[in-house]
Parts: structure tokens; sequence; C-alpha cells
């Protein structure tokens, strides 16, 4: 979808609503699994989302069932977004987002930290007045640590 022309307001208004509950939906993800939300991690999804992960590929329900206790072996993470684009085409459109995700162990852990750069490519839908990511695919650009996390010291 073209930017409306710069006399259409009410065109505008809506495409600028648009790219900003688009843009806010990886953020939310993020904000969520920091925070161990997973209400809210969940919320960015819609149903019959398809996620291609680092570790594994699976429709969201199960993808995320196993992401969680996952990401609780760790004391604490956090998710830097950064760069985003942005595309909407009606009712669908495209979200990007680069992404620093440090996954720290406890200061007591024999383990090494997993650092990971990342890009979250998300075709996204609209639901009513909401936008939810219908697909996930996301791309490591780079790593630090072990991944997937050793579940033993040995």
């Amino acid at each position: 979808m073209p930017i409306p022309p710069a006399d259409d307001l009410a065109g505008n208004v809506r495409w600028l609503r648009d790219r900003e509950l688009i843009r806010e939906l990886p953020q939310r993800y993020a904000l969520g699994i920091d925070t161990d939300d997973w209400a809210t991690v969940a919320s960015v999804f819609h149903p019959d989302c398809h996620v291609e992960g680092t570790v594994q590929s699976a429709p969201i329900a199960e993808y995320l069932e196993a992401l969680e206790p996952g990401v609780k072996q760790y004391h604490a993470t956090l998710h830097f977004m950064g760069n985003q684009y942005v595309v909407v085409e009606g009712d669908t459109g495209h979200v990007e987002t680069y992404a620093v995700a440090y996954h720290i162990e406890a200061d007591d852990s024999p383990l090494q930290d997993l650092l990971m750069g990342v890009r979250y490519q998300d075709d996204v839908v609209r639901a009513g007045q909401e936008w939810k990511i219908s697909h996930r695919r996301v791309v490591k650009q780079w790593s630090r640590g072990p991944l997937p996390r050793p579940t033993s010291e040995a």
C-alpha cells in the first residue's frame, strides 16, 4: 500500500496507526520474554502462526511450549531491538527487526552466556483492530556461546 497523498488526513492516520501497531509487535514480544510474561509473548501471534526459529520450526503453540522452558534456564534475558523495516499492504504486512538477544547465566554458572544477533522476519495480518504475527522466520546473523544451551556441565 503506497503512502497516502499528503492531503488525505484519514488515510495518513490509518497508515501511521497500522505501521505503529505492526512496529510494536516484535517490541512487545521482547518485553514479554524479558519480563517472563508469556501471555504478552503469546498475544503478538495469530493462532495459526508458524515459526521458523533458530532451534526448531513449529506451529506457534508448540513453539512457545518449547521456548518458555528454554528461556527460563537463563538467569536473565535482554532483547535489544534495533533497526526495523515495515511494509503495510492493506490487511497484511511485514516487519523485519534487527535484535541482539542476551541470555545471561547466573554469576556462579560454569556455562558461557549466549549472545545472538538475529533478524525477526515477521509477516503480519490485521485481526480486527489489532495486528498479529502470522509467520515468523528468525535469521541468526551471529552468536557467541552455546546454542542450544547444554543440559549439563559435561
